[in-house]
């Protein structure tokens, strides 16, 4: 029981997780909740990539991706395994602006220090608790602990009979949804992509897309965007789930400024959590969360649900 306990503690694993947040400075309390993977290096070794939500604080809301790295001990009481991470954290802040008026979408890197004990139960879930500190970077420092369920998952292999070059490499899908600026109202929109994926391997993808993040009375925003992924596919490459990021070039008729010469146009990031189910051998169903990330204080989330051929 030992042995198979070992090595599912050491296949992938992705973990939902929620708790409570605490601020000094500014002084408060929130939510908090995060999505991460990680997968294992060596015995002891592991690492993560990770989306954290750290709610609402007074002038600050929050959010943003890390990496890191884990070390991880031997099981414990039959079941138990205690990991310790450290790693950067791109966060992207909602904040007052500096003049006082309205706010301002502020980005830095900041560092992400986790612990975490995690039960290994005899099956594929597993339940941890996790504690978690951001610190540095010009931002607040913020405490959270939180409740996380997670599920051990396989990759397929390049071996993998799901694997086949030239067979269903290719994927058009087509999506639509909400765009939800960040700003302190969180104005909204109706979202709408058409995108085309290619797969170079079972891992890495790359994909291009038209997006349009309709009217939200703060931005009118349409363009294209280029992204890289890794996207692992699991169950026989029924389920995917994956991390991507590129560029976004798009025109803002909000941004068109006849005085100041400017045209609108505006090339923005883009970092993106996606999954997808193969509901036949051609069809699949697709959801997208896009992070736009601006320097002109209009960074956007655009929720995405499609459904795409593949070929």
């Amino acid at each position: 029981m030992l042995m198979g306990l070992t090595a599912g503690a050491h296949a992938d694993e992705f973990t939902l997780s929620a708790g409570a947040m605490d601020s000094k400075e500014p002084n408060g309390h929130s939510y908090a909740w995060m999505l991460s993977y990680q997968t294992p290096l060596t015995e002891h070794i592991a690492a993560s990539v990770t989306w954290s939500n750290e709610g609402h604080v007074p002038g600050h809301h929050r959010d943003g991706h890390s990496a890191q790295l884990w070390w991880r001990s031997s099981p414990l009481w039959d079941r138990l395994i205690l990991s310790a991470g450290v790693g950067p954290y791109h966060y992207f802040d909602t904040t007052k602006a500096a003049n006082g008026a309205g706010y301002s979408d502020d980005h830095g890197v900041a560092v992400l220090y986790s612990a975490a004990a995690t039960y290994y139960p005899d099956s594929k879930w597993l339940y941890q608790l996790r504690l978690n500190r951001v610190q540095g970077g010009g931002g607040i420092t913020t405490n959270s602990i939180q409740l996380g369920l997670g599920y051990q998952l396989t990759p397929d292999g390049l071996d993998s009979g799901s694997w086949q070059a030239g067979n269903s490499n290719n994927e058009v899908t087509l999506l639509a949804g909400q765009t939800i600026v960040n700003s302190f109202k969180s104005e909204t929109g109706v979202a709408k992509s058409l995108e085309y994926r290619y797969s170079l391997s079972p891992v890495v993808k790359l994909s291009g897309a038209w997006i349009n993040e309709g009217d939200t009375r703060l931005t009118r925003r349409n363009g294209g965007a280029l992204q890289a992924w890794l996207e692992p596919e699991f169950f026989d490459k029924k389920l995917t789930l994956g991390v991507g990021g590129g560029i976004y070039g798009a025109f803002d008729r909000y941004q068109t400024d006849q005085a100041s010469g400017s045209s609108g146009r505006e090339i923005s990031g883009i970092v993106t959590l996606t999954a997808s189910y193969g509901i036949t051998d051609h069809l699949r169903a697709r959801i997208h969360w896009h992070r736009i990330v601006t320097d002109y204080s209009r960074d956007s989330d655009i929720i995405l649900l499609g459904l795409g051929y593949q070929f």
